[in-house]
């Protein structure tokens, strides 16, 4: 990054050895003494991909400060040899060479080497960055990159591969006036969020998808995370508050993350229900945050076959194609998917066309709409042809009274869903075991 210090004590380029004029020659035997050549050792590029946001919200020396925790942890966690395993490239770019700490076993295999930067990823922004009175958290890109090891690498080398390293940009609003109180405000409830997970207070409510005409028939049962309020806090950090805050910083993965991991845990717990997660469109990605739960899905599709797994808000996709191919993937190990939400936005069609899905479920607003006129109802049953072209499963959701219930049944739906259902349906024994807890955000 141009507009901070560079954090290194002595800069990179200067460190490295000059390029040798030609390699080493064969020998007419057949023998080389290539075989002097240190092993061409895996490479991992580390991004922090928020230093810049975090520089002109909190100040260019935080900003400097997170970058000597990031490589604090590196160091602390997965290094044997700082200067033969560790290049800090620019304040946001490290370098990560396998060694006897990382990568050491397996990191040729797909499956392990993507595991291996799960593990890097959880360890490293696990926690927020404190310095200076200021708590934030990081958003971090990690992948593996094709650079030869300390002594063998040269600078044009380094260049193109980095850029080719570059994550695909997630969408971000143009900067207000109004942006860096409003990125601190988000950044504090998410320090605040993080610091609940790693209490433990993360719990999950469970809310059905009934058939309308036998209620005794559920579809799936849709997890919904909070924070049980604490006798000593102000302010409920409620789900209303913290997710839309998680999204517009660019933090929802390892959130997602970890209330898929809670919700496949419930599904081992309970071998006779189907469960189903929401996850933002920024999650929505096959990438190193999901390794250890995609290998999971692929080798028990007992448990794929009962996970339903709902995407959102499909106008903040920012890669149609990395969301067609996230569902494929969960799709191909038996896992439904679910569109959300479904006719909130203008980006809904394209959503349906990326995700192909096997469930729909309308927004709660055509219900309202339908219980307050007569073209509310005609438009809640045209959704619903619609959505039946669309997706083998169509869900109404937000039934909040008896009456609701009704129109739905009237537009002729079978799924429903709702607040007023969840007293009645929700068996307590169930909600119950559900509402375990899991550590952080790793």
């Amino acid at each position: 990054m141009s507009a901070l210090l560079q954090i290194t004590d002595v800069p990179y380029w200067a460190s490295m050895p000059a390029k040798p004029d030609r390699l080493p020659k064969v020998s007419s035997l057949g023998r080389s003494s290539l075989s002097l050549v240190p092993a061409r050792r895996a490479c991992a590029v580390v991004l922090i991909e928020n230093l810049l946001q975090l520089a002109q919200a909190y100040g260019p020396d935080f900003a400097i400060s997170a970058s000597r925790e990031i490589r604090r942890r590196l160091c602390a966690r997965f290094l044997t040899s700082v200067k033969a395993d560790l290049a800090c490239l620019r304040d946001d770019c490290f370098l990560l060479w396998s060694n006897d700490s990382f990568a050491r076993d397996g990191c040729c295999e797909e499956r392990f080497a993507s595991e291996q930067l799960e593990t890097l990823l959880s360890n490293l922004g696990s926690e927020p960055i404190r310095a200076k009175g200021i708590a934030a958290l990081v958003q971090l890109h990690v992948n593996w990159i094709d650079v030869r090891s300390p002594d063998q690498r040269d600078r044009s080398e380094v260049a193109l591969s980095l850029w080719t390293a570059q994550p695909f940009p997630d969408s971000h609003d143009k900067p207000t006036d109004g942006w860096r109180q409003l990125y601190r405000a988000d950044m504090d409830i998410a320090v605040r969020l993080s610091e609940a997970l790693q209490a433990e207070r993360l719990a999950l409510e469970w809310r059905p998808v009934i058939d309308a005409y036998a209620s005794a028939s559920t579809l799936y049962w849709e997890a919904r995370p909070h924070i049980p309020r604490q006798p000593d806090e102000s302010a409920s950090l409620t789900p209303d508050v913290f997710l839309p805050c998680l999204q517009r910083l660019g933090l929802t993965r390892a959130f997602d993350r970890l209330v898929a991991r809670q919700v496949i845990d419930a599904l081992r717990q309970q071998p006779l229900l189907h469960l189903g997660v929401r996850l933002f469109a920024q999650s929505a990605r096959v990438d190193h945050w999901w390794a250890s739960l995609l290998s999971i899905l692929q080798s028990a599709p007992e448990l794929a076959s009962r996970l339903t797994v709902e995407i959102p808000d499909g106008m903040a996709f920012s890669n149609l194609q990395s969301v067609r191919n996230f569902c494929a993937r969960l799709q191909s190990f038996g896992c439904r998917i679910a569109i959300k939400d479904f006719g909130s936005g203008r980006g809904n069609l394209a959503a349906a066309q990326a995700c192909r899905p096997d469930i729909i479920k309308l927004d709660a607003s055509f219900l309202r709409r339908a219980r307050e006129s007569e073209l509310g109802g005609e438009c809640l049953r045209d959704m619903l042809a619609l959505c039946g072209h669309l997706a083998a499963h169509v869900v109404v959701d937000g039934v909040e009274r008896e009456d609701d219930l009704d129109i739905a049944l009237d537009a002729g739906v079978q799924w429903v869903q709702g607040y007023h259902l969840c007293a009645t349906e929700e068996p307590s024994e169930f909600g119950a075991r559900m509402n375990s807890t899991q550590r952080g955000f790793a």
